[in-house]
């Protein structure tokens, strides 16, 4: 049987450092744990109250049939000048009350953005839900953050793949699992060494040109990081007939279970519970001589 491991941990409440037998253990103790969970569901009740708070906000301003802009800003969840930019572009008739008072009707708002690719949450959508959407769509900023690519690279594909953003207070959304899907790709997410064009040119000899042109023949993983093609290190070695990533940092799986007389499937647990880095050859995977020897050396004997 196996022996268990230990993991070095520090605690996510107090910051103290621990051994842990668990990779998922967060706490040092139960007392932390317990301080912990209080800690969530008082957040969580906060959150609630806030919730409750803006969405009887909401429904007053909602039981209104003409809004002043300050109101229609806030129902809408956007700035005064955004507003007013979106109310100029739809030429909405505001109604004039005297010489310092607008108002603009209710209904007018809830067709505002009638025909038009961003879509906002309507108006008559309840607060919870619209947090709760949030969730799943992230901003232009934080897509950019996440992924590490361009600006333009990122419209690029949106365009191309047609996806369609939402509004959510005032700001343009997209779905998170999608922009996931096009920018981290899980396929290349396990390999864990890359090469730049720049070294490729430097290192080979060869053209920009050529460079490309041959990843795309030999359909090599090739990856984005800001303005940088990244091509992996151990396709590009392989295919030249230069590979030594296999006898020098990698293991076999039959390597591995040998070396540390445990069973395939026990080798696999592994290789998903601390996401060791690994090449995917054919069917056949090669598993990181180092980081695999981390672990076991953590093993208890």
């Amino acid at each position: 049987m196996p022996g268990k491991f230990e993991y070095n941990k520090v605690c996510k409440l107090c910051g103290n450092p621990f051994t842990a037998q668990k990779s998922t253990t967060k706490y040092c103790s139960e007392t932390c744990a317990g301080r912990a969970n209080k800690a969530e569901k008082r957040q969580e009740r906060l959150q609630a109250e806030i919730e409750f708070i803006q969405e009887r906000n909401r429904q007053n301003l909602l039981s209104l049939e003409n809004l002043s802009l300050t109101d229609a800003a806030v129902l809408l969840g956007i700035s005064r000048p955004t507003l007013y930019k979106l109310l100029n572009d739809r030429n909405v008739k505001l109604l004039r009350i005297s010489k310092r008072t607008i108002r603009v009707r209710k209904s007018d708002l809830m067709d505002l953005y009638q025909n038009q690719s961003e879509k906002p949450a309507p108006i008559n959508t309840p607060i919870a839900e619209i947090n709760k959407k949030q969730e799943d769509y992230i901003t232009v900023a934080e897509a950019l953050q996440l992924f590490k690519i361009s600006n333009t690279y990122l419209y690029n594909k949106i365009r191309a793949e047609q996806i369609q953003s939402v509004i959510i207070k005032g700001k343009a959304h997209y779905p998170k699992n999608v922009l996931k899907r096009l920018f981290a790709k899980n396929q290349y997410a396990n390999i864990s060494e890359w090469y730049t064009v720049a070294e490729i040119i430097e290192k080979f000899g060869v053209s920009q040109q050529y460079v490309y042109e041959y990843t795309s023949d030999h359909k090599m993983p090739k990856k984005r990081d800001g303005k940088t093609v990244l091509i992996s290190k151990y396709h590009w070695d392989k295919s030249r007939g230069l590979d030594q990533t296999e006898s020098e940092n990698y293991y076999t799986v039959s390597q591995a279970t040998e070396k540390y007389a445990i069973g395939r499937s026990h080798l696999y647990d592994l290789i998903r519970t601390h996401k060791l880095p690994k090449i995917k050859r054919g069917q056949s995977i090669l598993i990181h001589c180092q980081e695999l020897d981390n672990i076991m050396n953590n093993r208890k004997r």
